[in-house]
Order: structure tokens, then sequence, then C-alpha cells
């Protein structure tokens, strides 16, 4: 094989790294501090999206609350282990004006989500189809060492302003410690 063959390889084995392992992100320790953005960082995005029923779900619709805004796939292991404690966050705190938004990757459409969460995965939040704009737009809000894996999850407070973000699993205390300054 000739050098620029080994280059073209090289090249291709490492773009598809984030494939090989697992969702893409790896599993880092959950006590680490995570940087925060500071109040006066970004505004998130809007955006419309469709949720189960076919209803707009605007980002926008939620000011005023707390938001979870959570990127997933049910393909996904360490998607699918958070859903329980997004259910739980949202049973304990949306009276005091928490939202839990799950955005859907799948490529399989409202159907496959819809048939994950009857017959798998309970999901008692809104979860919406998201797509190719929504996801590369949120994914630039991230360091560009920690883009390309899911799930990728942000805390927006009341503002909209992206508080905190996560790349990867996180355990309920994680989220609980984030959310209860903002609530």
């Amino acid at each position: 094989m000739k050098s620029g063959s080994y280059m073209l390889l090289a090249f291709l084995i490492i773009l598809n790294m984030p494939f090989y392992l697992g969702c893409g992100a790896k599993a880092e320790d959950e006590t680490r501090p995570k940087k925060e953005v500071k109040a006066e960082g970004p505004v998130a995005a809007d955006f419309t999206l469709k949720d189960l029923n076919d209803k707009d779900v605007k980002l926008s619709d939620f000011k005023g609350k707390v938001i979870i805004l959570d990127f997933w796939a049910t393909w996904c292991p360490p998607c699918v282990r958070e859903i329980p404690h997004f259910n739980e966050l949202y049973k304990e705190y949306a009276e005091k004006g928490l939202v839990v938004l799950g955005v859907s990757l799948d490529r399989g459409g409202v159907d496959a989500v819809k048939s994950f969460k009857e017959k798998r995965t309970p999901i008692d939040y809104t979860v919406v189809m998201g797509n190719q704009e929504t996801g590369g737009v949120y994914q630039l809000y991230l360091p560009p060492e920690e883009r390309g894996g899911i799930p990728f999850t942000f805390v927006i407070d009341r503002d909209g302003v992206i508080r905190q973000h996560y790349v990867g699993y996180r355990d309920k205390d994680v989220f609980v410690r984030a959310i209860k300054p903002l609530l």
C-alpha cells in the first residue's frame, strides 16, 4: 500500500471513531466538575419540532421555566439509562417550574420512538423529533472536544440562558445539583 493509501485509511478510521465508541461519548467520572456556562452565556436557540402526536413544540414556549433539554436516541444505552432519572426529576420538580424536553435523534422516525416508549421504557415528559439542523446547532454550544456523542444535555435557566451542559450519561444527582439553584 502506498503512503497516500495509509493516510486515507488513517483519516477514515479517525473520522469514524465516535461510531465505534459506544454512542460516542466517554463514560466520564460523574464527580468531576463540569464547566458551567455563566449567566451571561449563550441564549439557547429557539426551535420548533413535532412531538410524538405531530404537534408543534417550540423551545420558547417554555420561557420562564427551567429546562433540561436532552438529545438522545433509542439505540443509545447511556441515553436509555438516563430516562428514568428524567422521569423522576420531572415528577419531583415540575411544580417548581422544571420542564424536561427530550429531543429524539432517531432515524427510525416517530414510530420507532412511540414503540420504544410503549414497549420498552416509559417516558413521562415531552419528546420531540429532532433533526440534523437542530442537533447540529446545539452541538455548537459544546466545546469541540465534546462534540459528536450522545446523549448531550443542557440545563437552561428561566431566561433561556444555557447554564450547564453534559455529554454522556449522568446520574440524577448531577442534574439535581444543576437545577436546584435555578428553580
